[in-house]
Formats: structure tokens, sequence, C-alpha cells
């Protein structure tokens, strides 16, 4: 732990891109402490609590049970997808300049006021990658959809659709189960939801950005530090705020 603590030493105060997780992390602020004044924790997520703990430890620097006038750290954490209708006050209540580091991270920024059904293009590009991705039709479908394109033949009607299928009716082609070629998650069932007035829904945070936004001050200062990660879809979202603990600690430690 004390190795990704020096290691951390060199960043920069905007932060870096760390090459332990996908996710983007990026910081603005300081927070200065007396060498050897000892800490306790109180953050809001439990994961960088353990992460902070952990790292003060290791450095000798938690407050004991009997610690004179220890430093109390607190952090506050919220997490957010950048979905249609978010907005800055629900990424970031009260800190709004926290979209600059949301740029700087590679993503776009909601905007102070409620988006409505505007679609995150980014989101919709990947959507369309994956879209291309998929098994093209079998080579008796493409058939039929010839004929049906040249109006030899009426709809075709899908064999399960009748209780006695007629013939020419088509079979439909089996969905990818798990850990069968050309299984996409839930990607397709996704695609198969949405319609001309909203490609996304938008309960189904899976196909955006989650953002992490963690504010952190010492007792007895007015120095803050933030810092800011962007997970991308599929991306582990607890080794981002792994990587958010890691730079708190390394701004109060250093």
């Amino acid at each position: 732990m004390l190795g990704a603590l020096a290691a951390l030493a060199a960043v920069p105060t905007f932060g870096v891109d760390s090459g332990l997780a996908a996710s983007a992390v990026r910081k603005s602020g300081k927070l200065e402490a007396p060498s050897d004044a000892a800490f306790m924790v109180f953050c809001s997520d439990p994961l960088i609590q353990q992460v902070l703990s952990q790292d003060f430890h290791v450095a000798r620097r938690a407050a004991a049970a009997d610690a004179k006038a220890p430093l109390t750290l607190t952090v506050t954490v919220n997490q957010q997808s950048l979905k249609p209708g978010v907005s800055m006050a629900q990424v970031a209540p009260g800190a709004p300049q926290v979209a600059d580091l949301i740029k700087a991270a590679g993503a776009t920024p909601p905007p102070l006021g409620d988006t409505g059904n505007q679609s995150d293009q980014a989101a919709v590009a990947r959507q369309l990658a994956v879209q291309r991705l998929q098994p093209v039709d079998s080579p008796m479908q493409q058939i039929f959809n010839q004929f049906q394109g040249h109006g030899d033949l009426g709809p075709p009607v899908p064999c399960n659709q009748e209780p006695n299928p007629q013939p020419g009716c088509i079979e439909p082609t089996p969905k990818p189960q798990p850990g069968s070629a050309g299984y996409t998650g839930d990607v397709q069932d996704y695609l198969h939801r949405t319609d001309s007035a909203q490609p996304f829904h938008h309960d189904d945070d899976k196909a955006y950005d989650t953002v992490i936004v963690a504010r952190a001050s010492l007792s007895g200062s007015p120095d803050e530090i933030t810092v800011v990660a962007v997970i991308h879809p599929g991306d582990e979202i607890d080794e981002a705020k792994k990587l958010v603990g890691e730079e708190i600690a390394n701004a109060v430690l250093h």
C-alpha cells in the first residue's frame, strides 16, 4: 500500500489516469496536515472508508483510542449515472465547479438544470458499435428478406406465433445464452426496448458513464480536496473507488 502511495506522490494536483483500471480519476484542491498528525476517518462510502483506514494504519498515522487531538478526515461521496435527465445538482450538490473535473476525466458534464430526454451521444455511439457486432441473419432468413423486399411474399410469420405452423413460416433465430458465442450480456434486450422518440430508456444506467465525486476536508482547516472518477460501462466501480481513496490518502499524507 505504501508503494502505491509513493507512486501517487508524483501526481500533479489535477490527477492522472491510472493503469490499474480503465476509469479516469481527476482531483483539485489541497489538504495539508502536520507530519505527525493522527487521523480519524469518517466517510459516507464503506469501501473508500476502508481504503483510507488501511492507508493511515500502514503509514502509522491512524488515531489510537488514546490519541491526543487527532484530526478528523470527513469524506462525502456521491455516485451518479450520467443518463438523460441528470443535472449537476445531482452529481455534485453545491459544487458546480466539479463539471471541469468531469470534462477533464473524459466525460461530458451534465448541465446545471434538468436535461430532459436528450440522449448521451457517447452512449448512442457505444450501443451502435455493439449492434454492428450482433450475429447476422441466417441464410434462410436472408432469402425470405429478399423475397419480401420484392413483394413476392407477404410478411413472414414466426412459427412460434401460430398453433399450427404453416409452410413458409420463419423459425426465430435462437438467442445467445450466457457462455455461448455471440452473447453480449443484456445489451440485446436493451436495444429491443428502444423507440424512435427516445433512443435510450432513463431507467437503465448500464449504457452510461458513472461519476463518483468525493469531497474531503480536515477538521480545523478551510482546505478541501475534490476527487472525481469517471467509470465507463463495463468498468469496475469498486476499483475506481479504491483509486479515489488512494488519491485522498496521498493528498493528506504527502
